[in-house]
């Protein structure tokens, strides 16, 4: 009876901060070390500041969802309000938490229940044909690695990442195939700092081999030169891959310099996307 009222005791004087720490700690086996840095910058930027003072006992549905709507409206001031797919992602984040502590019979089981903000109807036009010609006329008047990695993401559909993880070995000019085996990305890792990680790709099928058109691999071919095999692509260094933040600055300048629309990079593989559709590919 006094061990069962102490566990009580404990589990009324725990901090919700505690319980995502131990939530943290038993999901951190078997996943990317960038999934895991983006569990932190979750909790560290919107549900801690609202949430992380409050114990256990003083939870409960009314709590957690008035909670919610403050981290999505930014309530405190801390961060500009959230879209739907940031929302998404605490609500998802909150309810993983609370069910893990139901089920250490730290906290009864509860459900949150709130709406989300609507998703704007933000979709960006892929390059028209005019576009994408002028695109590739400006690659091809004076061809190099960070330019060429516009044609890799338009016409193969390489995300950033991936053309940033990209070393000339991947190359493979006898088969004409290119093989997408690492992606490059900067991750959060406590305290507002920052570093680059290479890992593997996004999902087990985004790591994939891509034919390279015949144009396309003898102008990689001519690229390379005497590059060894680990030499990383856009930078030409064996140490040090660009990263992403650098490689988007890169592309905006080279489509200002095109005459072409401004827009996110992403809009190069989301053209490539529609192109496959358009010509009834998979």
């Amino acid at each position: 009876m006094a061990r069962n009222h102490h566990s009580k005791t404990v589990t009324a004087k725990m901090k919700f901060s505690e319980l995502a720490a131990q939530w943290i700690l038993s999901v951190s086996h078997g996943i990317k070390e960038s999934t895991l840095a983006h569990y932190h910058y979750t909790l560290e930027r919107y549900l801690l500041p609202v949430f992380g003072g409050d114990s256990l006992s003083a939870l409960n549905e009314q709590r957690l969802e008035q909670g919610i709507l403050q981290v999505i409206s930014a309530a405190n001031g801390s961060h500009k309000p959230l879209g739907t797919s940031s929302s998404r992602e605490c609500l998802t984040m909150l309810r993983r938490i609370c069910k893990y502590a139901a089920h250490l019979h730290l906290m009864r089981s509860m459900e949150i229940f709130v709406k989300l903000p609507r998703m704007e109807a933000k979709q960006t036009k892929p390059f028209s044909a005019q576009e994408q010609t002028a695109l590739r006329d400006f690659v091809l008047a004076a061809p190099t690695p960070r330019k060429v990695g516009l044609l890799l993401q338009m016409q193969l559909g390489l995300r950033i990442g991936e053309v940033c993880g990209l070393q000339w070995g991947d190359f493979d000019f006898k088969s004409g195939i290119l093989t997408v085996q690492r992606t490059v990305s900067r991750i959060y890792c406590g305290t507002g700092c920052t570093k680059i990680v290479v890992q593997t790709p996004k999902t087990k099928s985004s790591g994939r081999e891509i034919p390279i058109p015949h144009d396309l691999a003898a102008l990689l071919r001519k690229l390379r030169g005497n590059a060894s095999p680990d030499t990383w692509f856009l930078s030409g260094s064996t140490e040090r891959p660009v990263e992403p933040r650098c490689y988007r600055k890169s592309i905006r300048g080279y489509l200002r310099r095109a005459g072409v629309r401004r827009v996110h990079p992403h809009a190069l593989r989301h053209t490539f996307a529609t192109t496959c559709l358009q010509s009834g590919c998979d």
